[in-house]
């Protein structure tokens, strides 16, 4: 009997003692989770994003360069989607719209001269520039002239600026690719085409 009550002593009086040591227990996860792995955490979902623009400009680059090979071989209507595509990429690989603009310039080489042509069906010279920034997120006016008054003047122009003839009565727009050379629609009976840069030529940048 004895034996028996100093058995339920013991226990009785170790019982505290696992209800105590059980909530440090459950404790020790917490903390770590609000110092050490909210750092790792932050590593882990930081990585993929730098990764996923890394991969986007890889896409863009490879897309254009395959584009601008094909643009000569398909339907004016496939030039259009091309364009389409090369602008929601370039925007997911978060180019300047300078860059988009050189990359998107280039699926419509090819495409024939139209008077007052604004679609890959045929463009005029602004048309073309009008075209290719629309499809690179920024939105310009319609006329050589109006281009000109709309961008800032530059005389070190990059790639992606406007090339303009004619000063602020400008008659003609293309835009500049760098080393001397620009992409223009150039006229009736010619198609949209990589040329140098003629003389007398201001430049502006699309802001």
């Amino acid at each position: 009997m004895k034996r028996l009550l100093v058995a339920a002593t013991a226990a009785v009086v170790a019982m505290p003692v696992i209800a105590s040591t059980a909530p440090a227990a459950h404790a020790a996860p917490a903390q770590v989770t609000s110092t050490a792995s909210v750092a790792s955490l932050a590593g882990v979902n930081a990585a993929p994003a730098a990764s996923s623009i890394a991969a986007y400009r890889a896409a863009a680059i490879n897309q254009a360069n395959r584009y601008s090979r094909q643009a000569t071989k398909v339907s004016w209507r496939q030039k259009g989607r091309n364009a389409t595509h090369l602008g929601k990429l370039t925007q997911q690989a978060r180019l300047h719209h300078t860059k988009r603009a050189v990359f998107i310039s280039r699926t419509q080489l090819g495409t024939r001269y139209r008077w007052g042509g604004t679609t890959p069906a045929g463009f005029d010279c602004s048309g073309y520039t009008k075209y290719v920034y629309g499809k690179a997120g920024k939105n310009l006016p319609r006329t050589a002239a109006q281009q000109f008054r709309a961008t800032k003047r530059t005389s070190n122009p990059a790639p992606g600026d406007l090339v303009f003839f004619g000063g602020a009565r400008a008659h003609h727009v293309g835009i500049y690719l760098g080393n001397g050379r620009m992409i223009h629609s150039p006229r009736s009976g010619k198609s949209v085409e990589v040329a140098k840069v003629w003389r007398g030529a201001s430049y502006g940048k699309v802001r």
